[in-house]
């Protein structure tokens, strides 16, 4: 057996879509008030930023303004103020010492390390609520809806 069963009507798809929703928007905003109970200075999009560059050390300003969805000018005075609080760094790649890449500072690093703990701190909290099957059953869910979106090319 394939595990998919027979179809969902559209209604149901569409229900569990708003409930998933509904719970990214709350996931969402146990990570921004995290970020904020850290570092007030520390918004969205200044966050995303940071993940970006840690996640790919040595990104160029054009890689970060396409991959954090923001325009070039945008991505570069974010770059600036992050580089003023020393968080993230510009040094030369070392294939082409011309081209400038993006890495985290110790301070940056250390940050993102906080957030990511108190993140998960803060959501296993909420999971701790959850009766144990319940909780299986939602991670369940979950690694399922991340692999549907590698088959579907949507990642």
């Amino acid at each position: 057996m394939d595990g998919h069963g027979a179809q969902p009507s559209t209604d149901t798809l569409r229900d569990a879509a708003e409930t998933l929703a509904d719970s990214a928007e709350a996931v969402t905003e146990i990570s921004v008030t995290t970020a904020t109970a850290l570092d007030p200075w520390l918004l969205p999009n200044r966050l995303r930023v940071l993940r970006f560059v840690g996640e790919r050390p040595g990104v160029n300003l054009t890689g970060l303004a396409a991959g954090a969805g923001m325009t070039l000018p945008r991505a570069s005075r974010m770059c600036a103020a992050m580089e003023s609080a020393e968080l993230i760094e510009r040094r030369p790649v070392r294939q082409d010492r011309r081209e400038i890449g993006l890495v985290l500072t110790g301070r940056g690093t250390a940050l993102l390390a906080d957030y990511r703990a108190l993140r998960a701190s803060r959501i296993a909290d909420v999971m701790r609520r959850m009766p144990d099957d319940r909780r299986a059953d939602l991670l369940a869910g979950l690694r399922a809806f991340v692999a549907s979106l590698g088959d579907a090319g949507e990642r």
